[in-house]
């Protein structure tokens, strides 16, 4: 998945003509989707509600942004894991730990654990790969979902390059073409069977950007689990402070 750095900017690309008249620029759709959440920086709100077979919970959140190389992350909610932060400086991420004071720089070892118990993992976060440049991607009528298949709506599929690092092979992903909305994207394995789905929903305006506003995620080997972030508020290119991306701002617990 690509990196699930908090509210970066939409680029709309006015005029896609569904596919039952002609398919748009598939270069120009792949962008658009790199620039999803993208922007120069970013400030956002949110909730992420975690279910799992024996427990669920909802933390909420506060998450600053700069290009694609820096987020912060703070914990407000709940009470127990408030105050927990996680700093990330190109590939590099660090968590606090309010209740011993301390820093943890997260090693290689643990970039696929999950974070905060989460189905988002610590290289979620890190992660700066784009579609367009690390990627080759056709489009597609070959997806499982037949209940989606309509002229409303084209099918993209994307392999990584041989030098792109990820744990999956390929990539199905449904885009609304009216106004280049994702709908869902699916992750496959070598032998094609589904990994996780992370479907967008609850399209809205937020500062001045339209964007799905909720994503949820669904390993395909964990039955009864998910995980749902739904952004509150969001508010782009007003400027950033560089010390929020800091060690000293993640061990201050403001």
């Amino acid at each position: 998945m690509r990196s699930f750095l908090l509210l970066i900017s939409i680029s709309f690309i006015p005029g896609l003509i569904t596919t039952g008249i002609c398919q748009p620029s598939i270069d120009e759709l792949v962008h658009s989707l790199d620039q999803l959440y993208r922007s120069d920086d970013s400030y956002a709100e949110m909730s992420m509600h975690i279910v799992t077979p024996h427990w669920e919970r909802t933390l909420t959140m506060q998450a600053w942004s700069h290009g694609i190389d820096r987020t912060f992350i703070r914990i407000l909610s709940p009470a127990r894991e408030a105050g927990m932060a996680s700093l990330r400086i190109g590939t590099e991420m660090w968590n606090y730990l309010p209740n011993t004071s301390s820093t943890v720089r997260i090693p290689s070892s643990m970039m696929a654990g999950s974070w905060m118990g989460s189905d988002i993992t610590n290289n979620d976060i890190v992660r700066e790969i784009t579609y367009a440049e690390d990627y080759t991607y056709s489009y597609t009528t070959d997806t499982t979902r037949a209940e989606d298949q309509s002229d409303g709506v084209v099918y993209i599929e994307l392999f990584p390059k041989s030098s792109t690092a990820v744990v999956w092979s390929s990539i199905i992903f449904a885009v609304r073409a009216a106004d280049t909305m994702p709908l869902w994207e699916e992750y496959y394995d070598s032998h094609g069977d589904l990994i996780k789905t992370v479907t967008y929903l609850n399209v809205q305006e937020m500062d001045g950007r339209t964007i799905p506003t909720q994503m949820q995620v669904i390993p395909a080997d964990k039955e009864g689990q998910s995980t749902t972030i739904t952004w509150t508020n969001a508010e782009f290119n007003r400027g950033l402070d560089s010390s929020i991306f800091s060690l000293s701002n993640l061990q201050s617990g403001e």
